[in-house]
């Protein structure tokens, strides 16, 4: 642990990609190797004393486990200590996992294969999952999922944990992924501790196991194939630097915490201030100072501190301190005793703590690009358009954001499309295109949860009457209805033939049949 505000709080190492040449891994003939598994037994060496503390760290602050709770005050022990830990990481989190992706991730492009994606996301719960993913990607910068397949030959995705797992990528300018390591251990009890570890590569899995707490140790004890294609482990990134949300404001919040607890430390001194007696005549005078055992050695407690001879100076001084008063002589005043009693205390400059505070949270709001709902100006009766300016800078940031994992879902995408394209589960509505083609022209669309006035906003679509197409419309209403543009010009279609059918039942009139195109003889 660094000092408390103080140094620098990563290593440079950090948060680096791992890289391998391809050359070195094409000539490894044996997964099974001494050579291979000390590499990869270096690769999760180095992950575990260079990147898992700043995981781990990073972790602690979402679980609001600050490093406030750490801090070496060296107070005294009559002296109020508290330590408050503030949950801004989780508060950015939440707020930015549910600006994202509180409305879930819609697809465009080839009607059958967007069911086969739907069907799939159902069976997965992806909703949930890739709320899940930038849950991580706000966390730790970075975010891992594999996509296998069950024992029923299902396709499945699942979240990796990435204190677990790593990419390790070629040293082309592609900087393809050569394979995935995920590490694990299993603790039976304090001494039975098992590891694993799991190797994906572009074709195969190869999985390893040890009966002590070394990854060092593994040995291969099976492989399996996979029809995916590449690599099934898929690496997000919140950004190029690979940075959570909140990383960079750390320091803010420890000030905040600082400050809080210190305000906190005073409030509590304050309600046990020390009472000053002055005119007592002078007590604690036994020698010595401290006790001796008979051998003249000080006596110490169990904390390694010697222990004061009964009312000794020290001694009567710690029950002072204990009784939260201070007893003072001044007998041998010139000008006679002076008798007096107060409190003892000090002054807090109120004013000037609060706009410390409020300038910490400003810049914590400020550099994460999250904004104050507990703002004044941050109303409800506010008009949509004063939202979006507010939501600017988050917004610009959700733009990256966005595009970045887009990458990562159409590589889920393609994993999947090669083992559909294997089993012929789906096939392309133009039969002229191949399933790689119609993969790469899905579109896939984010909806920021964002607040807006349902009046304004309808007021907008009842102006797009008659401008924009009818499916067009639909599907922007369906953020009102719930509905599916398809489903509701179905339902539209089936209250006007409905309306149509009645009317004929009532009145006996015979419309044109569609392709007649003569009146009824």
């Amino acid at each position: 642990m660094v000092n408390f505000l103080s140094k620098t709080r990563f290593g440079p190492e950090a948060n680096n990609v791992f890289k391998m040449p391809t050359t070195d891994f094409e000539q490894i003939a044996d997964m099974g190797s001494s050579q291979f598994i000390d590499k990869v037994n270096d690769f999760i060496t180095t992950f575990q004393s260079q990147q898992l503390p700043r995981l781990a760290e990073l972790k602690r602050y979402y679980l609001a486990d600050n490093n406030i709770k750490y801090r070496d005050t060296g107070r005294d022990s009559n002296r109020a200590d508290n330590r408050i830990a503030s949950d801004w990481a989780k508060y950015i989190t939440v707020f930015m996992q549910g600006y994202m992706l509180g409305n879930p991730i819609q697809y465009e492009g080839d009607d059958n294969l967007v069911k086969k994606i739907a069907e799939f996301s159902q069976q997965n719960g992806a909703d949930y999952h890739d709320g899940l993913l930038e849950t991580d990607l706000s966390i730790y910068g970075r975010a891992y999922e594999l996509v296998y397949s069950n024992a029923n030959a299902q396709e499945r995705v699942t979240k990796l944990e990435p204190e677990q797992t790593f990419v390790v990528y070629d040293d082309t300018i592609a900087a393809d992924s050569m394979f995935g390591v995920r590490f694990y251990q299993i603790r039976f009890n304090k001494t039975d501790v098992r590891s694993y570890v799991e190797i994906y590569t572009a074709d195969k899995i190869y999985y390893y196991q040890s009966n002590s707490s070394l990854f060092s140790g593994v040995k291969l004890v099976n492989e399996a194939t996979h029809q995916y294609g590449a690599v099934p482990i898929n690496e997000y990134k919140n950004n190029e630097e690979r940075l959570g949300d909140f990383e960079s404001v750390l320091d803010s919040i420890d000030a905040y915490d600082l400050s809080q607890s210190e305000l906190a430390n005073f409030q509590q001194d304050m309600n046990d201030a020390y009472l000053v007696l002055i005119g007592n005549p002078v007590t604690g005078t036994a020698e010595p100072e401290y006790a001796t055992n008979a051998d003249g050695e000080l006596v110490l407690d169990d904390y390694g501190k010697p222990i004061p001879s009964e009312n000794s100076s020290t001694d009567v001084f710690n029950d002072m301190l204990k009784a939260r008063m201070l007893i003072m002589d001044n007998n041998n005043d010139p000008d006679g005793p002076k008798p007096n009693a107060f409190y003892l205390t000090k002054e807090y400059d109120t004013t000037g703590a609060e706009a410390y505070k409020t300038r910490l949270v400003d810049d914590i709001l400020r550099f994460t690009f999250t904004p104050d709902t507990n703002d004044q100006n941050f109303a409800g009766t506010q008009s949509g358009e004063a939202m979006k300016y507010k939501l600017m800078g988050n917004d610009n940031l959700r733009k990256t954001k966005e595009r970045l994992l887009s990458r990562g879902i159409m590589r889920r995408l393609r994993l999947l499309g090669n083992v559909w394209g294997i089993k012929s589960s789906v096939s392309t509505t133009n039969r002229q295109d191949d399933l790689y083609n119609a993969i790469n022209d899905i579109q896939v669309n984010f909806t920021p949860n964002m607040p807006t006035s349902d009046e304004e906003r309808l007021a907008e679509l009842k102006n797009l009457f008659g401008v924009v197409s009818d499916e067009t419309l639909f599907t922007l209403l369906s953020t009102f209805t719930g509905v599916d543009a398809d489903d509701e010009m179905k339902r539209l279609a089936d209250e006007n033939q409905a309306g149509i059918d009645n009317f004929q039942a009532q009145t006996g009139y015979q419309t044109l049949a569609p392709d007649d195109g003569k009146a009824d003889e």
